[in-house]
Parts: structure tokens; C-alpha cells; sequence
């Protein structure tokens, strides 16, 4: 470890790491960027509403969301894992039960919502949304930057969630 005190958090395994798999063809760089910036802070406010990995939010710097990009089956892959602001070190436990709970939550989330009649509209009607918490809001933005793109399917620990357009698959 060449001298340097390690955080709990660190780890010099590979990261735990969320994907986030998109159809790789012709996407628009605003749904990308979208997509990057709402992933990116609905993440960070997991993390800060999570016992486990609050402490390591709780004061500056705070670690980095660091993204990783390939290709598979015709599909571009992005991925995910936090790392230490300072020297970019993997931060692995943070990684794997911020991931964790953001799976599960947003899982939740999605099957709390209103389920939709046969035209489309929503049986719980059009009317404005009201949130229980900043991280709901946040799910729900998530959840619509997600519709907006022809396919997308965030993996983390053998959990996924499938999007595409109105159809969600979690497994």
C-alpha cells in the first residue's frame, strides 16, 4: 500500500460496479447527458440517506462518482463505482451498498407506482405529483430521463430493471 493509510471504504479488488446498458445506436447527446447528470445525483442522495454510507458524505471532499464505458451486444455500457476525491482509489464497500440500496429502492419506487388503463393514462389520474421525500423526486426524474431513451437496463449484484418506454421489467 506504498505508505498511504487506507479508509474502510477502499479497496484494491475491482470496484462494485452499476451498469447502466443503452441501445448504442444513433443516441442523442442531451438524453446522455440527462441521463448522466440525474443518475449522478439521485446516487449521491442514496448514499447520503443511507446509514451505512452517509458518514462518507457527510464532509468535504465527498467521493466521486467515476464511470467506465464499453460495448456489448450492440449496446453501450456504463460503469458505475464511487472512488476517494483524493487519489481515485476504489471505494468498494461505498460502492457496493450505495448500489445496493439504489437498486432496491428504486424497484420499490417504480412498483409503488400508479399502474397505467389501456389508453395510456394512468388510473390515478393526471394530476400533479407530490413526493414523500427528495429522494422519491429524484427516482421519479430518473424514471422518466430512463423512458426517454429507446432502452435502458441498470444492472447491479444480479438485480435489474428494464426500461423501455412504458414497459419495466425487474428482476
Amino acid at each position: 500500500m506504498r505508505g498511504r493509510k487506507r479508509d474502510r471504504n477502499t479497496s484494491e479488488t475491482r470496484p462494485a460496479r452499476l451498469e447502466l446498458a443503452l441501445d448504442a445506436t444513433d443516441l442523442p447527446v442531451s438524453n446522455i447527458s440527462s441521463i448522466l447528470r440525474v443518475l449522478q445525483a439521485t446516487l449521491r442522495e442514496v448514499a447520503r440517506n443511507t446509514e451505512e454510507t452517509r458518514e462518507s458524505f457527510a464532509s468535504q471532499p465527498q467521493p466521486v462518482l467515476r464511470l467506465s464505458i464499453g460495448e456489448a451486444d450492440g449496446e453501450m455500457v456504463m460503469g458505475f463505482h464511487f472512488a476517494d476525491s483524493s487519489d481515485s482509489e476504489a471505494m468498494a464497500q461505498l460502492s457496493e451498498r450505495a448500489f445496493a440500496e439504489f437498486v432496491d429502492r428504486l424497484g420499490q419506487f417504480i412498483k409503488g407506482l400508479p399502474q397505467r388503463g389501456l389508453w395510456g393514462e394512468s388510473l390515478a389520474g393526471s394530476r400533479p405529483r407530490s413526493y414523500d421525500s427528495e429522494l422519491d423526486r429524484r427516482f421519479d426524474e430518473l424514471r422518466m430521463e430512463l423512458r426517454r431513451l429507446p432502452r435502458a437496463k441498470l444492472t447491479f449484484a444480479g438485480q435489474t430493471i428494464s426500461i423501455e418506454g412504458d414497459r419495466v421489467e425487474i428482476g
